[in-house]
Order: C-alpha cells, then structure tokens, then sequence
C-alpha cells in the first residue's frame, strides 16, 4: 500500500480543511487528531475521514468555523454544546473542562451534544491521563444506528464506543478504547477499501443473515454486539449515558449523538503516590504473567497504540489505494494542490 509521513499527511488535510471552510487552528487540529489514528494504528478513524469530513461541510451538517459553548455549568458539571462543528474540537474542550474541574471538585461529569464525529475515543481519554485525571467516556445516541440488539435481527442501536485512560505512577497509562458492536464502522470501510472480509460473527445482512461481505453491511445490513448479551447490555447503557442525560436525542438535525465524561483525580481518596504505586504494582502483576501459547508477551490497554505511534513515526503511515484516490478527488474537487499524496515512499 502506498506509505507517507506524518508530515505529509498533516500538510494535505490542513490544506483540505482550510480549503473547505475551517481556520488554520481548527483544520490543523482535526487532521493531527486524524493521522494520530493513522500512527496509533487505527485507519478506521484516520485520514481514511478526511472526504467524508469534506461532504458533510458540504451539505451543512458540519460548520467548519465552530468552536463549543457553555449551555449549563456547576462546580463539578458542564454542558457543552459542540455548535455542529468538527466533533474533535468539541471532545478537546470537553476533557480540559473535565480535568480542569475533577482537579478542584475531586470528580467532575461533562457533556457534548451538538456535535460530530469526534475521532479515536482513546485519543481524549489519553489526553485526560496526561493531565493526571482518571477519565470514563462515552459516546452514543440514535445516529446511524447500525447494531443489532443481543438476539434482535434489527439494527436498534448505535456502535456506541467507550473508553478510558487511567494514569499511572512511573508506568504509561492505561488507556482502553472500543466500540460495543465487534467492529466499528469505520473498520467495515477499511475492510472494504482493501478487499478484505469481515470477521465471522460481525455482521448480518439486510435478512438478519450471517455475512462476512463489508457490502453486506452497507447494503442494509447491521452490526452485532461483542460479548453477545454483555456488549449489548453495555451498549445499552453507554446510549442511556450520553444521549438519554444529555437530551441529545432531541436533535433536529441527522446527528444525534452526546458525548459523555466523567473524570476523577486520583488523589481523591489517598496521597497521589500512593495510587501511582498501587496501580503500577497492577499493570506489574499483569504484564508479567507467562503469554499464552500465540503471544509473544502480555501488553495492557494502550499500549500497542503507542508502540504503533513509535513504530510508523519512523517508516511512515500506510494508506489504501482506494483511500488515496479518495482524498485526491477531495483535493482536486477544492482545487488544494495534491502533491503530498501523489507520490508515495
């Protein structure tokens, strides 16, 4: 597959941004949130958005120029309207706001609505963790529903992804992150750019059948619930968490998905080094447990992302051919010069 920087890629989505309506910070913002999936592994979530992104400003859902505001705020709470720009903007503002409060008031709770798609879940709980603060995100609601409940042969729910980033005392945090059908939507969109088939067990078509086919999906079909009864139980919820407490179902617009945070400092309850000792000691008893016959080692959460981010900071970022010619009908439609995806290393 052709291979490009960071750079490069960087380069080519501002560009694309700013042509298509967002200021220098916001257009560099989203595109460093998107080729920081690309890095972390996760091309579902990456540059693989940037046309997509691109139709939807164009067709009003996403204003380019938008930054969040405060609807409703407490000491230790905060409602966040994202002002229908890009999701990722409204996400950062969300989890300064959360850190920020959880380090005054112990815990603090934020939610978004108004909102898009706002990227790699784990990159805001990462970012909670290099604050210091313990974070719990959810994002949910009735846009695109596209999972099937445990025993349903209709899609009734969302992917309805969770994450969360828990810092550490001298060890990387741990920071875990996925949606609570078996795959994510964009994972099907990869599959299909590369010719892949689906994992069995991922996906039923349009008549409730099993299907392996990623057209199968867009054809009508639906996702499954991880976990069969839990992952769905759990979806459940995570829907409850963030559209049903923050009314963002209430939309009139085709998103309707809320965002929700919970963050805790985690000297709330004891000295911080005492908790950064406690959970080293259990990232320890976990890491070294003997690896399974198949595995070379037992890793946490988060950490193949930041081994991915190391790994393709230095041979660069893989992009399908389908996802590169994507991107240069994008930036020959803005009429954004396309160089820097032209040619590949």
């Amino acid at each position: 597959m052709p291979t490009f920087t960071r750079d490069a890629l960087e380069q080519f989505g501002q560009a694309v941004f700013e042509a298509a309506g967002a200021p220098a910070a916001i257009a560099g913002q989203v595109v460093r949130s998107l080729v920081s999936a690309d890095l972390s592994g996760h091309p579902s979530h990456g540059v693989l958005r940037v046309p997509s992104y691109v139709d939807l400003i164009e067709a009003g859902d996403v204003d380019p120029t938008a930054t969040p505001t405060i609807l409703r705020q407490t000491p230790s709470t905060m409602l966040l309207s994202g002002n229908w720009g890009f999701g990722q903007i409204a996400a950062a503002e969300a989890v300064d706001q959360a850190a920020a409060m959880a380090k005054t008031a112990g815990i603090a709770l934020v939610s978004v609505i108004d909102c898009n798609h706002v990227g790699r879940l784990g990159e805001w709980s990462e970012r909670a963790a290099a604050a210091d603060v313990i974070a719990i995100m959810t994002v949910g609601g009735g846009s695109d529903v596209v999972g099937a409940p445990f025993g349903g042969a209709r899609p009734a729910l969302s992917t309805n992804p969770i994450s969360a980033g828990v810092p550490a005392g001298q060890r990387d945090p741990l920071v875990m992150d996925f949606a609570t059908t078996m795959l994510a939507v964009g994972k099907i969109h990869v599959a299909k750019a590369r010719g892949d088939a689906l994992p069995a067990g991922a996906i039923l078509d349009d008549q409730g059948q099993p299907s392996t086919s990623p057209s199968d999906f867009f054809d009508g079909g639906m996702l499954l619930p991880f976990g069969a009864h839990k992952g769905s139980a759990l979806s459940v919820l995570i829907d409850a968490l963030s559209s049903g407490l923050t009314g963002a179902e209430q939309s009139t617009r085709r998103w309707k998905l809320g965002a929700t945070i919970i963050g805790i400092d985690p000297a709330i309850f004891r000295p911080r080094a005492e908790f950064g000792g406690a959970v080293d000691a259990l990232f320890d008893r976990i890491t070294s447990v003997p690896p399974a016959p198949g595995f070379a080692e037992v890793m946490l959460p988060g950490e193949p992302e930041r081994r991915s981010r190391a790994e393709r900071a230095k041979s660069g970022v893989e992009v399908s051919e389908a996802t590169r010619r994507a991107l240069l009908d994008t930036a020959g439609k803005l009429g954004v010069d396309a160089a820097a995806v032209s040619d590949s290393s």
